[in-house]
């Protein structure tokens, strides 16, 4: 991690006055730091990948922030735009300090993310070829945001419900992570072919990410948390994509109807979620460990090779589900 990622030493920061301002019109919790919280998989990834392609030592620390920078900046947005009341078991940033700030402090890690990247290298090729992945990356994440909030689940046919999920989870979550793999490559200045493969990689184990990230949120919700956006929002999510491929056409229509006229209503979230986990877990176990073997098996076969996968497995561990009963529902 590099030393200011914030750039509040910058030579128009200087003041302690200026310093104080800007960090009180931002107000960015500490576990939106980069390097601070949250569960530092692309970072892990992206420093994976720089070794695989070459690279010796620890990558460059302000290509980690930069990517580490985008990804925090992108959950303020998220979290205002789903109306979220947490984030990492702490008030969502719009809760704290106002949406107009929130939006502000949000955007702005965005730019950050973009200056760190132009700076990350001394060449100016390198530089510019890095600003215009993370330019082309962030674009294609809103593309992705633009259909997860303009879709409805309980306003799909089943099939449309698994094909939106897949969309939302290639142009999002996978991007996202495809551009850390990447990232890692190209610090170590991969080959072009290496880059690619990095970069395939990592948006499909970016799909298998937002699967576990999907079924997290109804595991917590019947563990006897309060966070619920996906069904609050009638979000297109993995366990309903599931659930589609699993229900019989009535009875998934009946769902979306439950859906609709939960108003809102805790326990009538923490029941459908307790019927879309009985229905969708085994299906998520099984589609994750397939999708991420053969991303590897992938990735083996377009780089000649993988080195490194004991490495691989183990930062790919965490997002292996595995099979438990469903969690009985809380009393909130």
């Amino acid at each position: 991690m590099i030393t200011n990622p914030l750039g509040f030493d910058a030579r128009t920061h200087q003041s302690g006055r200026t310093r104080h301002g800007w960090s009180k019109a931002l107000q960015l919790s500490p576990d939106l730091y980069p390097g601070v919280g949250g569960k530092r998989f692309r970072a892990a990834l992206l420093q994976w990948a720089f070794h695989y392609a070459g690279g010796s030592g620890t990558a460059p620390a302000a290509v980690i922030d930069a990517v580490e920078m985008l990804h925090a900046g992108s959950l303020v947005i998220d979290d205002f735009e789903d109306d979220s009341l947490t984030r990492r078991g702490q008030p969502a940033l719009h809760q704290v300090i106002g949406p107009a700030r929130a939006v502000n402090a949000g955007n702005w890690m965005y730019f950050r993310a973009l200056e760190l990247a132009a700076a990350a290298y001394e060449h100016p090729v390198r530089s510019v070829t890095l600003l215009a992945r993370f330019i082309e990356v962030g674009r294609q994440c809103h593309e992705g945001q633009a259909i997860d909030l303009s879709t409805r689940v309980d306003e799909v046919t089943p099939r449309q419900a698994q094909a939106t999920a897949v969309a939302i989870s290639r142009w999002k979550t996978g991007r996202l992570v495809s551009l850390a793999a990447w990232c890692g490559a190209h610090a170590a200045d991969g080959d072009p072919q290496v880059l690619r493969a990095v970069a395939a990689f990592g948006c499909r184990v970016g799909i298998c990410l937002q699967m576990k990230n999907d079924l997290d949120e109804l595991t917590a919700l019947l563990k006897g948390g309060d966070r619920c956006d996906d069904l609050k929002n009638r979000r297109v999510t993995w366990p309903w994509a599931w659930a589609a491929s699993e229900l019989p056409h009535q009875r998934f229509v009946a769902w979306q109807r439950r859906l609709r006229q939960s108003s809102q209503n805790p326990s009538a979230f923490r029941q459908l979620a307790k019927d879309l986990l009985e229905v969708s877990q085994d299906l998520a176990v099984a589609e994750i460990a397939t999708r991420l073997d053969r991303a590897i098996d992938r990735l083996t076969a377009a780089a000649d090779g993988v080195g490194g996968i004991d490495r691989l497995c183990e930062v790919l561990h965490p997002l292996r589900v595995a099979t438990e009963p469903t969690p009985t529902e809380m009393t909130p």
